[in-house]
């Protein structure tokens, strides 16, 4: 009894995220595979964007008249920044393949089917000990769609936000009762995220979800499976069981960096399992880590996934620029000092050259300079400025410090010694290998054009972009040159036909420059050798009506204004022509 207690408190377990329990209601499924499935025509309905944004974004109550209240109430203001979530095109696409993930997986596990009866019969540990025939099948005969990907990222960029957001817009667990007046009592359990145990076992993990499952099911499987005797060998099949039975939709595991190659092989054990996990028992899994997990998973879990079209998700650091610039401008408005201090382009970089795009510690360091602004100015000013921002992460950020500096001096051989904060390319280069899916990237790691076809956005886009730049008279230099420099500058999602008018439009400015600043070269016919009367410094020079330079001559306004009158004049295609450019 004496052991049992130490172990208890020793794998004990606390629930890192509580959903929200429902009866099960019913509903009308268009897509043929979703019909005729309890577990699915439980869930919610397909969520469109419009509801994911309302429901995933959590914004601070403010007005400006907040700002007249005495320092200590707005002190506790502030600190309603650090619940602060603007949602970002990576949310809505963490939710997407969720949604798909876990509908697609209960595709083959319907509680109704022969197949799914008879797995109980077999036993899951002759089912996993068989793993898969030729055709993907198991020992019951069923063939698994469920999926398994990655997210992995810099820490303090929303990963673990990103999921939990998602999972929450769905019930954790439906309670049924009566499918088509047939009897079915179960408990559906859609979504169950846990940390990676502190230690790194597998049977860790097994503790773990049986207490979890104890927790949200107010079931007792941890007190009747794991006792003294319970090896791991024991312990997979009954998780295995247990996750059939209460129709596991998905399996999210957090901190997938805690894994150690050290640990009497452990790590490549889990990972394992988390492959049977979907193959053999179709169960999707959703890992989650900092950069140094992508050693770990670019080995066994990369075969768990199964050419689903889904990928992995790699989220870096924002970059400097529209994202940047979006994320600053909603963070900017909830400000409780005595005086509104605007965002301007110092502040924003200031920021930005700070906190490198790591939105965790750019919320922090607005907090800290509003706290600073209040304690410290007895004017009452209460202005936030670069310099404030400098002090205040000098005196009060140290110990993230050493980490931005080398970020900031992006010197690569300092950048592998941080593994949590940037991939070693070696190995991104082997994990995009290994990966049997395309990988999107997101932040400051898409500036980094690698040429791979497991980069899914931006190198066909380059091709194309530099295509373009050479039919419109760039050099083959020029035009890498231009393609990676948009591609860089645009985000993922970013139309070819727009990416397209700023190629044109970067090559025309180019052109347009380089006859600008050079001479004009006139060659002289050697039959008859009379030179050119040498025109002096202050003379006009008369230029023919649809030479490049007049789009220059006649307009200082910069250069779209110097586009559109290049377009006017014909010298280059319009927004209408690009889209009509086929190459």
């Amino acid at each position: 009894m004496v052991k049992k207690i130490l172990q208890e408190s020793m794998y004990q377990y606390s629930p890192s995220l509580v959903g929200r329990q429902v009866e099960a209601e019913y509903m009308t499924q268009y897509i043929a595979g979703y019909k005729d499935n309890p577990f699915i025509e439980a869930l919610p309905p397909i969520f469109e964007d419009k509801q994911v944004i309302s429901s995933i974004a959590k914004y601070p109550e403010y007005n400006g008249e907040q700002r007249n209240l005495r320092k200590q109430i707005r002190l506790h203001l502030v600190q309603q920044i650090s619940d602060y979530v603007e949602p970002l095109p990576v949310h809505l696409l963490v939710e997407q393949r969720l949604s798909r993930l876990i509908r697609h997986g209960y595709k083959a596990r319907n509680p109704f089917s022969p197949e799914s009866v008879r797995q109980f019969h077999i036993g899951f540990k002759d089912i996993l000990d068989s793993g898969v025939d030729v055709n993907g099948m198991n020992l019951a005969g069923i063939r698994s769609t469920a999926a398994g990907f990655a997210i992995l990222g810099v820490s303090g960029q929303g990963k673990t936000t990103a999921i939990e957001s998602s999972l929450l817009l769905y019930p954790q667990v439906i309670h049924h009762g009566t499918y088509k007046d047939q009897p079915f009592i179960r408990k559906q359990l859609v979504w169950l995220k846990l940390n990676c145990p502190f230690d790194g076992s597998l049977k860790g993990l097994c503790f773990n979800f049986l207490q979890a499952m104890d927790s949200h099911l107010e079931t007792n499987y941890f007190r009747k499976f794991a006792t003294k005797r319970s090896s791991v060998d024991i312990l997979i099949p009954i998780m295995a069981h247990l996750a059939t039975l209460h129709g596991l939709g998905v399996l999210v595991i957090d901190e997938i960096q805690n894994l150690s190659f050290m640990k009497s092989g452990g790590a490549e054990k889990m990972l394992n399992y988390f492959t049977q996990l979907i193959n053999t028992i179709g169960v999707p899994v959703i890992l989650i880590g900092t950069f140094k997990a992508m050693r770990l998973l670019s080995g066994s879990f990369s075969q768990a996934r199964r050419s689903t079209g889904q990928g992995d998700l790699i989220m870096d650091r924002l970059t400097e620029g529209e994202e940047w610039g979006y994320f600053l401008e909603g963070l900017w408005k909830y400000q409780w000092t005595a005086k509104y201090s605007p965002l301007t382009e110092p502040i924003k970089k200031a920021m930005y050259e700070l906190s490198q795009g790591i939105v965790d510690i750019a919320v922090k360091l607005y907090m800290l300079a509003q706290w600073e602004a209040m304690e410290a100015d007895e004017s009452k000013d209460e202005k936030i400025t670069v310099a404030l921002l400098k002090s205040v992460a000098k005196q009060h950020m140290q110990l993230v410090q050493p980490l931005l500096k080398i970020l900031r001096r992006n010197d690569p051989e300092l950048l592998a010694l941080v593994d949590d904060l940037y991939p070693e390319w070696n190995v991104l280069d082997e994990y995009l290998k290994k990966s049997t899916e395309k990988v999107n990237m997101h932040g400051e790691i898409r500036s980094k054009i690698i040429r791979d076809d497991k980069v899914d956005q931006d190198q066909q886009k380059y091709i194309e972009l530099v295509k373009t730049a050479m039919d419109f008279g760039a050099s083959s230099a020029v035009s890498e040159e231009i393609a990676q420099r948009i591609l860089q500058t645009n985000e993922v999602e970013m139309d070819l036909v727009d990416l397209r008018k700023q190629v044109v439009g970067m090559v025309t400015l180019s052109a347009t420059a380089e006859d600008v600043m050079a001479p004009q070269i006139t060659i002289i016919d050697k039959r008859e050798p009379k030179p050119k009367a040498k025109r002096k410094r202050n003379d006009p020079v008369v230029l023919e009506e649809d030479d490049l330079r007049n789009a220059v001559n006649k307009t200082d306004k910069g250069s779209d204004a110097i586009y559109d009158k290049l377009v006017e004049m014909g010298s280059i295609p319009s927004n209408e022509d690009i889209s009509r450019l086929i190459i």
